[in-house]
């Protein structure tokens, strides 16, 4: 593993674009450079810590596998688990998010676990968290809270409130407090499955 300390250590390793390539090895960065310091990094994990606290990523773009760290505050993500705070960039392209919330534009990659989902498209795996506040859901399950979106095409819903435009299919059952199309001739089915409608203790069942 490659541990870089401070500036003075990593000023040696970056290229004249301030980009670190270190495509073959592990990297720890055990304070937090600024976007003038460090540009692009790609390299197979990367951590940004100590022994006493997490660093964020102020960069552009990371290319590689696992992320460790604090927040990500740059452009995009390329590798494979997201493991920190907040992911405040553009695209996530990688494996799953294990994180907070999700401010960015497309995700797709596999599994969401995280707090609030506040982009662009969503086309991965699971998504368990609270509020989906973004354009279309391409997925597999839905646990959280309140759909807020485009469209939904998934397997099974287990939220709240849904609000959505053209069209919201599920390919199993959807379990939901209230629900609404946004535009004229909007519909929602479930196409093997049943709306399960939560109220109170109670639920109402529609196919």
């Amino acid at each position: 593993m490659k541990i870089i300390k401070n500036y003075k250590e990593l000023k040696k390793l970056v290229n004249e674009h301030n980009d670190l390539i270190l495509p073959n090895e592990n990297v720890r960065i055990e304070f937090e450079p600024t976007e003038e310091e460090i540009r692009n990094i790609e390299c197979n994990n990367l951590s940004l810590e100590d022994d006493d606290q997490n660093f964020n990523f102020n960069g552009w773009n990371f290319n590689g596998r696992n992320f460790n760290g604090g927040n990500f505050n740059g452009w995009n993500f390329n590798g494979w688990d997201f493991n920190g705070r907040n992911f405040n960039g553009r695209n996530f392209n990688g494996g799953n998010f294990n994180g907070g919330d999700f401010n960015g534009w497309s995700f797709n990659g596999w599994d969401f676990n995280g707090r609030n989902f506040n982009g662009r498209n969503f086309n991965g795996g699971d998504f368990n968290g609270r509020n989906f506040n973004g354009g279309n859901f391409n997925g597999r399950n839905f646990n959280g809270g309140d759909f807020n979106g485009r469209n939904f095409n998934g397997r099974n819903f287990n939220g709240g409130k849904i609000s959505y435009y053209a069209f919201f299919i599920c390919h199993g059952n959807c379990e939901y407090t209230e629900i609404e199309g946004r535009r004229k001739n909007s519909f929602h089915k479930c196409l093997d499955g049943e709306f399960i409608k939560k109220e109170d203790d109670t639920v109402e069942i529609t196919v």
